[in-house]
Parts: C-alpha cells; structure tokens; sequence
C-alpha cells in the first residue's frame, strides 16, 4: 500500500487503525510500536513516505474511557471520530464538546456515509400539486442539519472520504457527499483505505 500511495503521489499518510471496544482494541502503544517497524521497513525498501500516528475513535459510550489517553493524528490536536449509526445526537454533542474543552479538536470521519447526515429523498411533485404551498425542496439540506451545525460552531473538522465522491460507498453517500461539499463542510479530506485494492480509484 506504501509503495501505491507513493507512485500515486502522496507525501505522508495518518495511520488510523479503528479503536472499537471488543472489535479492534490495540492500545496505542501497540499502534505506535507497528508504526515505527513499519517505517523500517519502508527504509529498507527505499519507499519515501511519511507515516504518522493516529486512531479512528469509535463514538459511542465507551469512548470517554479511550479519551483519558488519546491518540491524536500525529502531533496536531485533532481526534478523529467516528459516530455510529442511530446514536442519539444529545450524547455526539456532549462528547465532541468535552473533547473540545480538553484542548482537543474533533474531525468526524467521513460524515457523509452516516446515516444522522444523509440527504432526504426528495418527496413527489404531486405531494403539493393541490396546494399554495411555496415550501422549498425538503431534500435540500442534510437530516441532520441542526446538529451539522453545532458541531460547526463548536469548532469540529470534517473529513470527507474521497471515495465517496466517485460513488464508491452507493450513491447516497455520493449524494451527501457533494452537498457538504457545497456548504463549505469540509476542512479535510482522506482516502480511508484498508488494502491495497482501494488505491487504483486514485490514479
């Protein structure tokens, strides 16, 4: 994958194993010591890219836990993170709050593939084919518009995963995705790559 991403350009690469309690629980130093065999490697093969640390933090109740001793990517203040399906929105903005009173700046994760931002299906025309009604396109902001913008005002970044843009993750997430795009959501885009096979929609 190194070696890929190299021939495809790219300078340095966060490295952001999930951290998911019961599912992917390596501690940061196991991630930090993979890290530095990783970079001997890359040495040794002569592959000149640079690596930093990092973790993709699962959003749920477990994370406060996780936070008494973060991985933040490389040596930035950003904690990335990830918010699960169906979590309720009062608990996603106490958190990413109290990351940010820790001095911490939350980046959500691709937040077009989460379900709390997805774009509406656009209703029928004939829903108001019998009214006056001068109401705009439903489908024209994001479900979660309210907490999308607190979490905006609170000073969070957003990282766009670029597969998502080329339909990768279906189309919804497609759609999603280019409407954060043209409010101005994102301050940071990534691949999210785990194997080689995702590196040709790069080129």
């Amino acid at each position: 994958m190194a070696a890929a991403l190299c021939k495809a350009g790219f300078t340095a690469v966060y490295c952001t194993p999930h951290l998911i309690k019961s599912v992917y629980e390596a501690n940061n130093e196991s991630v930090k010591a993979s890290l530095i065999a990783l970079r001997a490697r890359l040495d040794k093969e002569n592959i000149d890219i640079e690596l930093f640390p990092g973790r993709e933090y699962y959003l749920d109740e477990y994370l406060p836990e996780y936070l008494k001793d973060p991985l933040p990517l490389g040596e930035t203040n950003f904690i990335m993170v990830e918010i699960p399906i169906h979590i309720p929105q009062e608990f996603i903005k106490e958190t990413c709050f109290k990351i940010k009173c820790r001095g911490f700046i939350p980046m959500i994760a691709h937040p077009e593939r989460c379900e709390l931002f997805g774009i509406p299906e656009k209703r029928e025309k004939a829903w108001f084919r019998f009214t006056n009604s001068q109401r705009k396109d439903e489908g024209s902001k994001p479900n979660g518009s309210s907490i999308l913008d607190y979490l905006k005002d609170i000073g969070c970044a957003f990282q766009g995963n670029l597969g998502s843009f080329l339909g990768l993750y279906g189309s919804q997430a497609q759609k999603t995705a280019n409407k954060l795009r043209k409010m101005e959501i994102y301050t940071h885009y990534g691949t999210d790559l785990h194997s080689q096979a995702g590196i040709k929609y790069l080129r």
